[in-house]
C-alpha cells in the first residue's frame, strides 16, 4: 500500500515539474491559488493570457492543451487545475512553433544544440547467414528411357564429378526397340537410292532422319548413334554422362533397380561457385544494394575474410523477424567454403550525397523528435538566444549516432540535441503546432491577402483535384508525377509579401503541404499511398480555411470551344504587346487589327448567366480598345488604346479560363501614365514592358497569376 502512495507521489512531483517549467511559475506549498492571483503570477513573469473577442480569459489544462474553456475550474481529462492559456506577443515572430525561453527555463530544460553539418557517414551493417547451393548450377541426371540399371559408376553422394564422366548404364527395351528401326531406316534408305521416284527417297530418308532424332531423345550421343549406323548392329544399354562438374548431392536409385522415363538418378551440384543466404534488418536496408560486396566470416577459418557480391534482395520483408533476405554470390574455387556453415557478414557502406563530391547533411540522432515518418526538431535562432523554432523535417536513413536529412533544414544551422522534448512540452502547453499536438490552429487570418499570392493559392487548386484523382485511381505512377507537379507548384508561391498571421500561416502550411508532396512521391503501396494523402488532404483543407479560400463564388461556366476562342485571342494579342515594348507603332496596328479579328470568331453560345455577365464588359473594354488604336496617330495613343484591351482580355481569362499552354502572369507597371500605373498579360514573369518600351523594358512586377 505505502508503495503504491509512494509512485502516485513521484507522479504528482513529475506534473508539478512540467508545468512549473512549462508556464514560468513556482508552485507553492499551500493549495491550488485562486484564478486572480495565478493571473497576477504571470503578468509578473511577463506573460499574457489569451482573451477571446469578447475580453474572456481562456483556461487550458497543462497536461491536456486541447481544453480551452472560458472560465477557471478542473480539466475533464485529468482533474488538474486550469491555467490561463498564455500566449506572448507574436508580432516578430517568424514561425507558429516558436518559443521563447528564459536563461533559467533554458537551464532548467538542459538545452544543448549541435550544427547541422555535411559528413559522409559510414555504416557498418552486421548480418547472420549460411552458406547454400547456387541453385543455377544444380544439375539433375534422370532416366532418358524407362529400364534396369545395370551399372552405377559413381554410387555414393558426396563423390567429385568432371563433366562428360560416365555415370550409370541402363538396359532398356524400348532403347533397343529404337535401335532396331533406325538400323531398317537406314538399310531402306540404302537399297531406294537409286529409286527413280523422288517421293520413295524423301520418304525413306525421312524416316531415317526420324529414328535419328528418336535415339538422340532417348539419351544417346552423336558418337553412339553413329556407331549403330556404321556397324548396323544395337546396344543393349544405354550410358548416362554428367552434364557438368560438380559435387554429388544425392543418389536416387542402386543396382538393379527398374526406372521409368524420367526417374531422377542423381543430382550434380557445381561448389565453384555458392550462395550466402543472410538476414539484414529492415532498417539496415537503406546501406544494401544490389552489386555491392561484402565480407563475412565463418566459424571454419578464423580470422579469414570472405567476400561476395550482392545479387538479390528479397522483396518482402519477414514479419516475425522483421527481417529481409539478402543473397551474395561467392566465388569458391578453391572448396573452402561448404553449404550449411554459417557465417557472420559485415558491410561497411559509406554515404554520398546528391553529388558525388558533396556528403549528405546529418544531424545527430538525439535531435529529432521521431513521429512516423517524419520528425520535428527545434532549431536555435543564432540572432536571439533563447529562441527556438519548432521545424517538421524529413529523415533519410540512419547512420551510427546520426540521421541523414532529406529536407527541412540547411547547412550551419543549430538543432536542439538534448532538452528539446521539454521544448516540446513547453509549447503545447502554450497550444502551438508540436509533436504531440501537430493540429494545433489559431483561426483564419485576418490581413488582406496580396493579389499574387491569393491567385497562385486558388489556382493551386485545380492541382491538388488532379493529384486526388490519381490518388482514387490507385495508378501509383501517375500519383508520383502528381505529387511532383503539386510540390512543384506549391514551390512558386511566393509568399515574401506576407505579413503579421498570414505570413506564420504561410510557413506552417507550406512546409507541412511540401513534405506531404516529398513523401508522397515516394509510397510504396496503395495503403501508404491512402494514408498519406489522408493527412495531406487535412493539412490542404486546414491551408484553404486559414487563408479564407473557400469562399463561396456565383457558378461562372465558360464551354470548352468558348476557351478556345479566347486562346486565339491570347494568341494575336501577345504580338501586339511585343510590338509596343520594341516601339514599333505600325506593328502594333496591324496586330490590333488581328486581335479585332480573332475578338470577331469568339462565340457566347453556352455562356451561362454570370459568365455572360462577366464576358460582355470584357469585350467592351478590348472593343473600346482597340477602336481606340486605330484612331491613335503616335504610339503614346496605340499604348493608351492597349490598356484597356489588357484589362478585358485579362477579367476574362481570370474568371473564364483560356484554352493556352503554361500559365499567364498580368504584370503590372506602377510609372505607367505619368505613375497611374497600368496592367498586361504575359506568358512569363520577365518583364517585357509594352507601355515604356526601350526607355524602361523591365519596369514591373507581377500582379496575379491568371492561369496555371
Amino acid at each position: 500500500m505505502s508503495i503504491m502512495k509512494n509512485t502516485k507521489l513521484a507522479a504528482i512531483i513529475v506534473v508539478i515539474s512540467i508545468v512549473a517549467f512549462s508556464v514560468g511559475y513556482i508552485v507553492k506549498d499551500s493549495g491550488a491559488p485562486p484564478a486572480q492571483t495565478v493571473l497576477d503570477e504571470h503578468a509578473e513573469h511577463g506573460l499574457e493570457a489569451t482573451t477571446t473577442k469578447a475580453g474572456e480569459i481562456i483556461w487550458t489544462c497543462s497536461m491536456h492543451p486541447q481544453i480551452q474553456l472560458p472560465e477557471p475550474g478542473n480539466c475533464p481529462i485529468c482533474f488538474m487545475e486550469l491555467i490561463p492559456l498564455e500566449r506572448k506577443d507574436d508580432s516578430g515572430a517568424t514561425s507558429m512553433r516558436e518559443i521563447e525561453l528564459s536563461e533559467d527555463a533554458q537551464r532548467l530544460a538542459g538545452i544543448m544544440t549541435e550544427p547541422v553539418q555535411r559528413l559522409d557517414v559510414n555504416v557498418e551493417t552486421r548480418m547472420v547467414g549460411k552458406v547454400d547451393y547456387d541453385e543455377t548450377r544444380v544439375r539433375n541426371i534422370t532416366a532418358w528411357a524407362g529400364g534396369r540399371v545395370d551399372k552405377m559408376y559413381i554410387d555414393y553422394t558426396g563423390s567429385v564429378v568432371k563433366r562428360g564422366q560416365a555415370m550409370v548404364s541402363i538396359y532398356s527395351p524400348e532403347l533397343l526397340t529404337a535401335q532396331a528401326e533406325l538400323i531398317e531406316a537406314h538399310k531402306a534408305l540404302r537399297d531406294l537410292k537409286d529409286s527413280k521416284l523422288a517421293l520413295v527417297r524423301n520418304t525413306a530418308s525421312r524416316m531415317a532422319d526420324a529414328a535419328q532424332e528418336k535415339l538422340r531423345l532417348l539419351g544417346l550421343t552423336k558418337s553412339q548413334i553413329d556407331k549403330v549406323i556404321r556397324e548396323g548392329k544395337a546396344t543393349e544399354h544405354i550410358t548416362l554422362y554428367a552434364p557438368q562438374g560438380g559435387v554429388v548431392l544425392t543418389k536416387d536409385v542402386n543396382e538393379g533397380q527398374y526406372v521409368k522415363t524420367g526417374a531422377p538418378i542423381y543430382s550434380i551440384a557445381d561448389l565453384s561457385t555458392l550462395w550466402v543466404m543472410l538476414e539484414a534488418y529492415e532498417s539496415d536496408l537503406p546501406w544494401i544494394a544490389i552489386g555491392q560486396m561484402v565480407e563475412f566470416q565463418t566459424e571454419a577459418y578464423s580470422g579469414k575474410n570472405f567476400k561476395g557480391k550482392v545479387v538479390y534482395i528479397d522483396p518482402i520483408v519477414t514479419e516475425k523477424t522483421r527481417t529481409v533476405g539478402v543473397r551474395l554470390e561467392v566465388p569458391n574455387k578453391d572448396g573452402s567454403l561448404k553449404p550449411g556453415m554459417l557465417v557472420r557478414a559485415t558491410q561497411q557502406k559509406g554515404s554520398k550525397g546528391v553529388k558525388a563530391s558533396e556528403p549528405p547533411l546529418v544531424i545527430p540522432a538525439s535531435a529529432p523528435l521521431l513521429t512516423g515518418k517524419r520528425a520535428i526538431v527545434y532549431v536555435a535562432d543564432p540572432d536571439n538566444p533563447g529562441k527556438y523554432e519548432g521545424r517538421e523535417i524529413l529523415l533519410g536513413a540512419k547512420a551510427n549516432n546520426y540521421y541523414i536529412v532529406r529536407h527541412g533544414l540547411e547547412e550551419g544551422e543549430m538543432v536542439v540535441t538534448k532538452g528539446n522534448f521539454k521544448i516540446d512540452s513547453a509549447v503545447q502547453i502554450i497550444a502551438k503546432p508540436s509533436m504531440m499536438n501537430p493540429a494545433s490552429s489559431t483561426g483564419a487570418v485576418d490581413e488582406e491577402l496580396p493579389m499574387l499570392f491569393a491567385s497562385k493559392a486558388r489556382l493551386i487548386d485545380t492541382t491538388f483535384k488532379s493529384l486526388a484523382a490519381a490518388v482514387e485511381a490507385a495508378d501509383l505512377a501517375k500519383t508520383h508525377l502528381a505529387f511532383g507537379q503539386f510540390n512543384k507548384e506549391l514551390r512558386l508561391i511566393d509568399g515574401a509579401a506576407l505579413a503579421g498571421k498570414s505570413a506564420l500561416k504561410w510557413r506552417e502550411y507550406s512546409m507541412l503541404l511540401g513534405n506531404d508532396a516529398i513523401i508522397g512521391a515516394e509510397v510504396p503501396d496503395k495503403k501508404r499511398l491512402d494514408e498519406v494523402f489522408a493527412e495531406m488532404r487535412g493539412h490542404y483543407a486546414d491551408f484553404r480555411t486559414a487563408f479564407k479560400l473557400d469562399q463561396p463564388e456565383a457558378e461562372i461556366v465558360a464551354p470548352d470551344a468558348f476557351k478556345q476562342q479566347l486562346g486565339h485571342v491570347f494568341a494575336r494579342y501577345e504580338p501586339l504587346a511585343e510590338a509596343l515594348a520594341a516601339d514599333d507603332m505600325q506593328a502594333a496596328k496591324s496586330a490590333a487589327d488581328k486581335v479585332a479579328g480573332a475578338l470577331q470568331q469568339v462565340k457566347m453560345d453556352g455562356l451561362n448567366g454570370p459568365a455572360h455577365n462577366v464576358w460582355m464588359p470584357a469585350l467592351k473594354k478590348m472593343n473600346d480598345g482597340i477602336a481606340a488604336i486605330r484612331e491613335a496617330e503616335d504610339i503614346v495613343g496605340v499604348r493608351t488604346g492597349f490598356e484597356p484591351v489588357s484589362v478585358g482580355l485579362a477579367e476574362a481569362i481570370l474568371k473564364l479560363g483560356v484554352d493556352t499552354n503554361g500559365p499567364l502572369y498580368e504584370i503590372f507597371c506602377p510609372m505607367a501614365f505619368d505613375y497611374e500605373g497600368a496592367t498586361w498579360v504575359q506568358r512569363d514573369e520577365n518583364v517585357r514592358n509594352p507601355y515604356m518600351g526601350g526607355a524602361m523594358p523591365t519596369c514591373g512586377e507581377t500582379n496575379q497569376q491568371l492561369k496555371q
